[in-house]
């Protein structure tokens, strides 16, 4: 870059203000990704986000809905009231239009009276199909409809079911290939259960009762795990469970704290886990919501009360975590907020909406897999909120127009940290099999849907990542690429080397930390020190994790010792945003 001197020595005057101005780099305005709606008691507000995460509010907002928001195809609006279901188009620029369409629940109970009113619903993947659910006092229906490409509304098929409890079940969290539907049994139930759905051709979601289910293994002296109503699907063939674990005094008896688990699903939606108790995380906040992002990678909780189990209250608030595919979910941040947050929505450009209706408050958090910032004008105030809808315009992971394999992550040539994450999508002709990872041609990991996402741990070096996907029929479909794995090199000499974060960066609420050390004799422990206080061991001769940080500069010394209790040390200094 020229400096001012130099451009005295040449004898510059208003020819190299020019000059400076063209050769400094101007900022890239952001460009828009999203459409967000926040439904109030006063109608939708709309909003435009944009890639750094702004929100701009759109013209015409409020727009006026008859119920609630629950969803939207980007084509057409969704709302349901007391019993109808409402269809509204939307616009090019995201605004609600007149509505084109209603029908009346009411008209396709099964026990007209008994089931009603409605308790919720859900917009499925395809943007085409509607499930709502109806029904308290014992009586439970789940009612399917179909969005035709005009906003027209027509009844599928509805299925009654009585799950015995007072307090109505939460809408059905569909899996990402759309074959199944999974929903939690009201809080209280002491129930290892959880419903089972299964997707019928016509799009229709029936009732096939409970799934095949294994748990987490127990702590010696406890009893079996409750499955509480949160429950989410990421985009491939995985959910997040909340489950809490009772006393060997069954129901009533004293309880654990609310724990985040894992679960794959079979082809014939059974639930499977190799969690256990020791190794699900503990959320500072009591789960009542959770929404995964459009890539599977993070699961974001939020909670609008407060529990208390033996020592451990968890709160309101929010929190966002790791989802690791089959693998035990690890925390990304302590609290973002304690506010209470009632909904919680991704778009596919990294950015996390939530919602705290008791407030009037919506948070936006852009999510890194090193930081989770504040995007520029978070919180925003909004008047008497009861609903949150985001549509994104930029698609995630596609799937291929024509039999293939689409590997969205790694991507070729690419340079990544351990452990790699691996993201696939596939289109077959036929019915698929499942889809199959392999590394340096060895056979890694296989889901049994169109979709894979997992992490492997690999040493630093190039690897050829294949994912094959397989139908029924036993043709074969392969995508692969070459893909490189940085590691955090220990230095040639007794030190240790801070690999990440960067001296003088800026980081989120939650920062990586990635080191490597070097000793003389046998290894100790690494160490961790944040401003002066310890905040984690290791017991090898590499750290990597995440570790929350508060707004302002922070120092963050890294420790390795030996046995013989000689110290090596380095740190850097990074602002917490």
């Amino acid at each position: 870059m020229l400096t001012r001197s130099a451009f005295r020595a040449i004898g510059c005057l208003a020819g190299c203000f020019v000059l400076f101005f063209s050769l400094t780099p101007m900022a890239t305005a952001a460009s828009h990704v999203a459409y967000v709606y926040v439904g109030t008691s006063n109608g939708v507000y709309l909003y435009d986000a944009a890639s750094d995460g702004n929100l701009t509010l759109v013209s015409g907002s409020p727009f006026a809905i008859a119920g609630k928001a629950i969803g939207s195809n980007g084509g057409y609006f969704i709302s349901l009231g007391t019993n109808y279901i409402h269809s509204y188009p939307v616009a090019s620029n995201g605004a609600i239009q007149n509505q084109v369409s209603q029908i009346d629940t009411a008209n396709y109970s099964s026990d007209p009276g008994a089931c009603e009113p409605t308790a919720g619903g859900e917009l499925d993947h395809t943007g085409h199909n509607i499930y709502v659910l109806l029904g308290t006092n014992g009586c439970t229906e789940l009612q399917s409809y179909k969005l035709s490409n005009s906003g027209l509304l027509t009844f599928l098929y509805s299925d009654s079911f009585d799950h015995g409890y007072v307090s109505a079940l939460a809408p059905p969290t569909i899996t990402a290939n759309g074959l199944y539907a999974y929903n939690g049994l009201p809080i209280g139930s002491c129930a290892e259960d959880t419903n089972l759905f299964q997707r019928q051709s016509s799009g229709a979601l029936q009732f096939e009762g409970l799934p095949v289910m294994n748990f987490p293994a127990r702590d010696p002296g406890w009893g079996g795990f409750e499955t509480l109503p949160p429950i989410v699907a990421g985009p491939f063939d995985a959910l997040a469970l909340t489950l809490q674990e009772q006393s060997l005094d069954g129901c009533g008896g004293p309880v654990k704290p609310v724990q985040l688990a894992s679960y794959t699903v079979d082809s014939q939606g059974g639930l499977n886990t190799t969690n256990t108790s020791q190794n699900m995380p503990i959320p500072q906040v009591y789960p009542t919501v959770l929404n995964m992002s459009p890539d599977g990678d993070f699961l974001a909780v939020g909670g609008i009360e407060t529990h208390t189990a033996g020592t451990v209250t968890q709160s309101t608030g929010l929190q966002v975590f790791h989802f690791n595919g089959a693998n035990p979910i690890t925390a990304e941040t302590g609290k973002l907020t304690s506010a209470p947050i009632d909904e919680i929505d991704w778009d596919s450009s990294s950015h996390l909406y939530a919602l705290s209706n008791s407030t009037g408050k919506l948070y936006v958090y852009t999510v890194t897999s090193t930081s989770v910032t504040p995007a520029p004008g978070s919180p925003y105030s909004i008047t008497k909120p009861n609903a949150l809808v985001v549509v994104p315009t930029i698609p995630n992971c596609t799937y291929p127009s024509s039999p293939g394999v689409n590997i969205c992550s790694p991507s070729s040539g690419s340079t990544n940290l351990s452990p790699l994450q691996i993201k696939a999508n596939a289109t077959v002709t036929g019915t698929i099999r499942n889809t199959q990872l392999w590394v340096d041609s060895v056979k890694k990991y296989t889901s049994n849907s169109n979709s894979l996402k997992t992490s492997i741990s690999l040493a630093p070096g190039t690897h050829r990542i294949a994912v094959l996907a397989l139908n029924t029929a036993g043709q074969i479909w392969e995508g692969a690429v070459n893909a490189t794995v940085a590691g955090c090199a220990a230095p040639a000499s007794p030190g240790v080397h801070i690999c990440f974060p960067a001296n003088g960066s800026a980081a989120g609420p939650g920062v990586k930390i990635l080191a490597a050390a070097t000793v003389s004799g046998t290894l100790e422990s690494m160490q961790v020190w944040l401003d002066g206080v310890k905040a984690y061991t290791a017991a090898s001769n590499s750290i990597d994790m995440v570790m929350s940080l508060a707004p302002g500069t922070h120092r963050i010394a890294v420790l390795a010792i030996n046995q013989a209790g000689q110290v090596w040390e380095s740190a850097v200094y990074v602002t917490g945003q």
